[in-house]
């Protein structure tokens, strides 16, 4: 379960692009996850095309969008672990069941592209971010 709100505020001169204000925490049986203050994310990734129905931000699913963008940063679990994480959030959280499979299921479909394109130094660098202003 997420211990806090989500803190965030748009980046200058992005469409989609927000930075966390605050450290975002999450726990449960099997993992503790800090999402530190500073970290540059960008909600859900959902096609243009489908964002009336499933809009990018501003939704229950916010905060495990921004779990999900990180764990698929950092790479500390695997692809498949996180994103069944970002589903676990999602419910948590209070998202319809039916939305959160079609996200989740979405996620396992289209989300190898974002997985594979982080760097091995983009990892280590978000590794060791302790965030900041």
């Amino acid at each position: 379960m997420f211990l806090n709100d989500l803190t965030v505020r748009r980046m200058i001169g992005s469409r989609n692009t927000w930075q966390l204000e605050q450290p975002l925490m999450w726990m449960c049986e099997k993992h503790s996850i800090v999402v530190p203050a500073g970290f540059v994310f960008d909600f859900a990734s959902i096609p243009s095309l489908l964002t009336n129905i499933l809009p990018k931000e501003g939704r229950a699913y916010d905060r495990a969008s921004c779990l999900h963008d990180w764990c698929y940063t950092v790479q500390e679990l695997s692809r498949r672990q996180a994103d069944a994480l970002f589903l676990k959030a999602m419910l948590e959280d209070g998202v319809n069941k039916m939305t959160a499979r079609l996200m989740y299921r979405a996620v396992r479909l289209f989300g190898g592209k974002a997985w594979r394109n982080v760097s091995d130094e983009q990892k280590a660098k978000m590794r060791s971010f302790k965030g900041g202003k």
